[in-house]
């Protein structure tokens, strides 16, 4: 083997060497000698390193290959240079004729011992493996040993660019060399694997350092398989970097048994994680330069006080002086170190710990450092006392091992199950025997088992398989059968060693995981939005079927969507010119814009796109999602057009809103509820401010209010005046909601609205009323009179009220025209209204006809609830009502029914004035009765009326108040009677009367009372 090759064969990142038919060693690259502590040209040494069973089975092995086209493979174990074995997977393959006239063999090795752990070597061919027979030139046979490699290599110039890939190389990802030249054999690079290995490929580059990464490599089947990508750089004599020569080896199977394992195996690694396994250096001299963390850890020294020979006080007293004796004989020697002794730990507990340590040589074969571990055995120390016991322990120990073990001879018949296996079996030892475990086998997988066993049985080849095992309760569990051979020197099967390992959950969730990427798949195809594919220039590539129906269109026709109308005009422009500044840039894709319909109509999208990069980092493609906001631009819209609407009608109607965080005491105000308030909008609201304008007479209120908000979950509605800067007083109407807001705090939600103008219309209209009553007391009006002035009182006070307002607001400065017209036109509409109850009461008296018309109760009931809100808030009287749910249609005239609803709710509200010790409840309930009559009932918690007197309240000038004069329930109970209904007053043991009058409805209407649900049940409204 000339200069060059040698050369070569030195940078591969792989232990090398070239054998003789018999097994003899020619030659062994650097990483051999390296790793076996021997010099180059060594190879009797580098035999002594290897497995002598492995030696043997691969020569036997490369006896039974006939031709150059086949090879020879199998995993075994070598001794390092500090004499711990490790396991490697061997691949052998026959030296094609012009490379070396004497070595007929070349072998590589490559260390699985994190992934595999055989008992003993065993052999495995592959027909796919071939080498390459061309060529005659050092170069060609340069070539011709790569390719004679079992696995995957390639060469790069120093800048990488690829220049060589062998045969494997091209053969596994289906490229010709062309097609994998340069930097092109990156496409054969998993996506996500591709940015980050061309990250650590740039970086040895630039560095000269060696590559050893992993990523995922595509076969020609198009199927991605895990690669360990090692390089090494080749040098001039100068130290330049003058080519680079790697590998890429197959891991795909390590991963997956890495992950297969991971479950069954996890007690194990722990354990084996937690191995305190310590490192350490030191010169030729035996001087100590180096403690690994781990040491000092367990020493509880630091490296200065361990440095040198500090390290030797931790060792125990007994074994101190033999340990170094043993230690300077070793360097006197330069033999490797392999002994045992104690080492104290910081807590002052000692531990027997094995010391290994290996000689580092120059080039001259001169010791330079001295390298080593120490590994702690104290468990092993007393696994193996414990071992030398009892062969009952040592079957206790395989009976504690996490899974179920068994053994067999060398024909198959077993003969050792442990407890697992019969415990998960319900079997005993007797019954397992021989072949009888194969009755714990599914039906469906027995065969198919017994012909893998058998087969592995004459072959010698380990065992991994998967089938179903019955439970002692019957159920069938998937279980990893698993069993390799024990073989003596000769390399005979002596016995057979198997696991059964539980997957049942795994195959579940691999099940579950392969059902959660089909509906992942579903979920992708269901996207409610359109999707495009961009090439780097724009060029349309494809849209999902989404936007194709929306379009109407074929891809073919969509390619001209610059020109075709498929983006509305006014939008082509901006459109264009933000696309190409996105493909130009390389920046995000995201505005919006309106696309056609099919059927024409144009809607609001919105685009949003990304980029994918190549290897190289330039723009591969877009992708973009088109998503439709036209209903979402249409809400903006009408949101933007409310929050109008709501400014205007807060404006004129003198309300504003706010919210108050009951936790924080933070409020928001609205602009109405500044103006209000007469606050500068940039002035922050608290209750101190609060407090400056609410009139000295209402703050005990506000503070009664505050609290109780913040203690009981109630509404409130009530009034309070402000004393503003000028003096003058404003009258405020406070309606508020208690609710949760989005972060789960309380908040007070409510209106605040400005009634000044109508509490001095009020105030007005009750000293109007106050001075008719007193006029009415002191007449001796006839009946008529008295029902006159009765009737007519309520129109009059609304005169009296409006035209108050109308002067009210002329006398402002400036007057205020368009209220006082309002007023004024009020006015006359009480006016006229006075005038038809006196018609109409002369009707009542004079026994003529009432007009009759459709009336809605309902709405008869809120108008004079409306008018009576005053009373009731200043009475403190707590409203309820409970009215059916529509209109309460009944036959009448509209204006005397109202002023017999007036009367009983002024005679309710003037019945609990009186009432001090209990709280002053009014309920109104409206009612559809068995016989058809709609029910309208007033029931006040008021002083009530003696059973006596039920009756007789109802007779004319008849009065139970001081200051009645007995004429309103008369001309009612004439008003109701007139309309063919019933008046009449009822108690039911609780404080205060009941006053109801029955109607009949109109046609249809019960039947739509009856339909329906009630509602405002309950409804509170607190004055």
């Amino acid at each position: 083997m000339d200069g060059k090759q040698s050369l070569i064969l030195n940078s591969v990142a792989a232990m090398v060497w070239t054998m003789r038919s018999d097994g003899g060693t020619q030659f062994l690259n650097r990483r051999c000698a390296e790793y076996a502590g021997i010099r180059d040209d060594d190879c009797i040494g580098w035999l002594a390193a290897i497995d002598p069973a492995a030696v043997s089975a691969l020569v036997e092995r490369m006896h039974s290959c006939h031709s150059g086209e086949r090879f020879a493979a199998m995993e075994a174990r070598i001794r390092r240079s500090d004499g711990q074995y490790r396991t490697f997977f061997i691949n052998c393959s026959q030296v094609a004729e012009g490379l070396d006239r004497e070595a007929e063999w070349c072998a590589t090795a490559i260390e699985v011992d994190d992934v595999v752990h055989s008992p003993a070597p065993f052999l495995r061919s592959n027909d796919d493996f071939q080498a390459d027979k061309a060529g005659r030139a050092s170069e060609e046979n340069f070539r011709k040993i790569i390719n004679a490699l079992p696995t995957l290599a390639w060469s790069t110039r120093p800048d990488g660019y690829c220049d060589f890939l062998s045969d494997r190389w091209l053969e596994y990802t289906g490229f010709t060399h062309e097609q994998a030249e340069g930097w092109a054999w990156a496409a054969a690079l998993h996506p996500d694997d591709a940015k980050g290995l061309e990250i650590h490929w740039r970086t040895a580059l630039a560095s000269g350092v060696a590559v050893d990464a992993e990523a995922r490599l595509r076969r020609f089947d198009g199927e991605y398989r895990w690669f360990l990508f090692r390089a090494n750089p080749l040098r001039d004599d100068m130290g330049n970097v003058i080519k680079w020569y790697g590998i890429n080896i197959d891991i795909e199977d390590r991963k997956r048994a890495d992950e297969a394992l991971r479950e069954s195996e996890r007690g194990l690694r722990k354990i084996i994680n937690t191995i305190p396994t310590t490192a350490w250096t030191t010169r030729a001299d035996g001087y100590c330069d180096f403690l690994s963390d781990r040491w000092l850890d367990y020493a509880g020294l630091t490296l200065e006080q361990a440095e040198g020979w500090g390290w030797a006080a931790v060792i125990h007293p007994d074994d101190a002086e033999e340990a170094l004796e043993y230690w300077r004989a070793a360097l006197a020697a330069g033999t490797p170190v392999d002994t045992e002794m104690r080492m104290r730990r910081f807590d002052g507990e000692y531990r027997w710990f094995l010391i290994r340590g290996n000689p580092l040589r120059d080039d001259q074969g001169s010791i330079i450092k001295w390298c080593g571990t120490t590994i702690d055995i104290e468990d092993r120390k007393r696994a193996d006392e414990a071992l030398r016991t009892s062969e009952f322990n040592l079957r206790k120990i395989i009976n504690a091992i996490p899974t179920a073990a068994w053994s067999t001879r060398p024909d198959g018949y077993c003969e050792f199950v442990n407890d697992r296996w019969l415990d998960y079996t319900g079997f005993t030892p007797e019954q397992a025997e021989g072949w009888a475990w194969a009755a714990a086998l599914h039906p469906d997988d027995a065969k198919r088992l017994e012909t893998h066993w058998r087969g592995a049985l004459a072959s010698g080849v380990a065992v991994d398989v998967e089938a179903r095992m019955r439970r002692f309760d019957g159920e069938y569990r998937w279980f990893l059968f698993r069993a390799n051979p024990l073989r003596d020197q000769a390399g005979n099967v002596i016995k057979w060693y198997g696991i059964n390992i539980d997957i049942e959950d795994r195959k579940r969730a691999s099940e579950a995981l392969q059902e959660s990427e089909r509906q992942s798949r579903l979920v992708v195809d269901s996207i409610p939005g359109l999707v495009a594919v961009f090439g780097p220039d724009g060029e349309i590539q494809g849209l999902n079927q989404q936007f194709l129906a929306y379009l109407g269109q074929t891809l073919e026709e969509f390619a001209n969507w610059p020109t075709n109308g498929t983006v509305h005009p006014d939008d082509l422009t901006r459109h264009v010119e933000t696309l190409d500044h996105s493909l130009a840039s390389g920046q995000v894709i995201d505005f919006e814009t309106r696309l056609r319909r099919f059927d024409g109509v144009y809607r609001w999208f919105q685009i949003r796109g990304t980029p994918t990069r190549d290897g190289d980092g330039k723009i591969a493609s877009w992708y973009c999602l088109m998503t439709d906001v036209e209903d979402l631009k249409r809400i903006e819209a009408q949101l933007r057009n409310s929050k109008s609407f709501l400014a205007d009608a807060q404006r004129l109607s003198q309300t504003g809103s706010f919210a108050w965080k009951l936790a924080t005491d933070e409020m928001t105000w609205s602009d109405e509820t500044y103006r209000l308030y007469e606050f500068d909008p940039d002035t922050p609201i608290s209750f101190d401010l609060i407090r400056t304008r609410v009139h000295p007479d209402n703050l005990p209120a506000l503070k009664q209010v505050m609290e109780q908000a913040k203690r009981d979950q109630v509404d409130f509605d009530y009034e309070t005046r402000l004393l503003m800067p000028d003096r003058s007083i404003k009258y405020l109407r406070v309606v508020a909601h208690k609710q949760m807001d989005k972060d789960g705090q309380w908040e007070l939600r409510g209106a605040v609205q400005d009634v000044t103008a109508s509490r001095v219309a009020e105030q007005a209209l009750s000293k109007a009323r106050a001075d008719l009553s007193h006029v009415a007391r002191v007449s001796s009006l006839g009946a008529l009179t008295a029902s006159i002035a009765h009737e007519v009182n309520q129109p009059l006070s609304g005169i009296i009220t409006n035209a108050s307002t109308c002067l009210l607001m002329l006398d402002g400065d400036p007057p205020n025209i368009e209220i006082a017209k309002e007023a004024a036109g009020r006015a006359i509409r009480d006016g006229n209204r006075a005038a038809e109850v006196i018609t109409r009461l002369r009707a009542l008296f004079g026994k003529k006809t009432v007009a009759i018309e459709t009336v809605d109760l309902r709405e008869a009931l809120n108008e004079i609830i409306a008018i009576s809100w005053g009373d009731l808030q200043r009475a403190k009287v707590i409203l309820r009502t409970d009215f059916a749910n529509g209109q309460i249609l009944v036959a009448g005239d509209r204006i005397q029914l109202q002023q017999v609803i007036m009367n009983l709710l002024r005679n309710a509200i003037e019945a609990l004035n009186e009432v001090e010790d209990r709280p002053r409840h009014l309920l109104i309930r409206t009612e559809l009765c068995d016989d058809g009559r709609v029910q309208l009932s007033l029931k006040d918690s008021g002083v009530g009326v003696g059973p006596a007197d039920l009756d007789r309240i109802f007779e004319a000038f008849y009065t139970t108040k001081n200051d009645g004069m007995g004429i309103g329930l008369s001309v009612c109970r004439t008003i109701i009677e007139n309309h063919k209904g019933r008046l009449w007053a009822s108690v039911d043991g609780t404080p205060g009367v009941t006053v109801s009058f029955s109607l009949p409805s109109i046609p249809g209407a019960a039947n739509a009372l009856r339909s329906t649900e009630r509602q405002d049940k309950n409804t509170v409204r607190i004055s």
